[in-house]
């Protein structure tokens, strides 16, 4: 009997050995795979960005602000924070994130619009925190989120349970470089090269956000996201907060009143602020063309390339 019970520990023993290999295996293959979502969480927590110039927003700004042009155009370091499907507490979360290891940048480029305000109680994309289970930082952040966080590290490949793909393409990443085009990031911005379709489902959604808009301070909330780059800056930085192009067929169902309100706050910080500008772009040449859009939301490769140099020329006439 005791022999059976030595013998079932030794075969238990080894499968844990494989399985935490494998993990550690995929996981390093992730966070090394330039150019991905990954490899800038990896890059953010190890402190190698260290940018002049931090950009942040949620989708929009993940896919619009192309960080290596705003950059060149500037003459200084730049880097995309942008948080997929965040709301506002998630980009705080990840700059706050950022800033435990990087150096303070001197300029914020924050994008602003109306959906800017909504809030998440669960994490999107919960995949991109998946090698980074074991890591200290990224843990106290997610356990805020998912208790589950409290016991993966301790159980080998139960985090990559329902994602055994991402299992595959991370041990395969061991050995190959390839990154598919629209998942490829530079310098944290993710180009999507895709055509125009109508998301008539977030054309919906604003209908349906109208009453949770009516439950929104926009003036005390601005306020206090203005104040939450201030406190953890240098005093000589600059924040500017962008309101990027919008589509026409979203430009025509979202609500004056409450744009105005937000726009209107916007320019009494900036007149009592030096350090503070606001950019609005929302209405532009580039939202009359479906040519540079792949929703009515979000620009596409082109036109994030175009409205990106436009930013950044108004950008340096400020920071002249």
């Amino acid at each position: 009997m005791k022999s059976f019970l030595k013998y079932l520990l030794e075969i238990l023993f080894i499968a844990l050995i494989v399985c935490f290999g494998l993990q550690y295996f995929s996981d390093n293959g992730l966070k090394k795979l330039k150019g991905t979502k990954i490899n800038d969480w990896q890059n953010i927590i190890e402190g190698k960005i260290n940018s002049d110039v931090i950009i942040n927003g949620s989708s929009r700004g993940y896919f619009m602000y192309n960080a290596k042009n705003i950059g060149e155009l500037l003459n200084l370091s730049c880097f995309n924070i942008g948080f997929n499907a965040g709301g506002c507490n998630l980009q705080q979360s990840k700059f706050d994130i950022y800033l435990k290891k990087n150096r303070k940048p001197t300029v914020i480029i924050q994008n602003i619009d109306l959906s800017h305000f909504l809030k998440n109680t669960e994490l999107p994309d919960e995949w991109q925190f998946t090698p980074f289970i074991n890591n200290e930082i990224i843990n106290s952040f997610v356990t805020k989120y998912d208790d589950k966080y409290k016991y993966l590290p301790y159980i080998p490949l139960l985090k990559y349970n329902q994602n055994f793909q991402l299992l595959k393409k991370g041990i395969i990443a061991n050995f190959s470089s390839s990154v598919t085009k629209n998942d490829k990031t530079i310098n944290g911005f993710s180009p999507q090269d895709r055509i125009f379709k109508i998301d008539y489902h977030n054309l919906e959604r604003i209908k349906k956000d109208k009453y949770y808009f009516n439950e929104i301070d926009f003036r005390n909330e601005i306020k206090e996201m203005v104040c939450f780059y201030f406190r953890r800056l240098d005093k000589d930085a600059k924040v500017i907060f962008v309101w990027a192009p919008e589509h026409k067929l979203r430009c025509s169902l979202l609500f004056p009143e409450k744009g105005k309100i937000l726009i209107d706050e916007l320019n009494r910080i900036e007149s009592n602020n030096k350090n503070f500008q606001f950019i609005d772009m929302r209405v532009n040449e580039i939202s009359n063309h479906d040519e540079y859009y792949y929703d009515t939301y979000h620009l596409n490769a082109t036109g994030a390339d175009i409205f990106s140099k436009e930013l950044a020329i108004k950008i340096k006439e400020i920071l002249n």
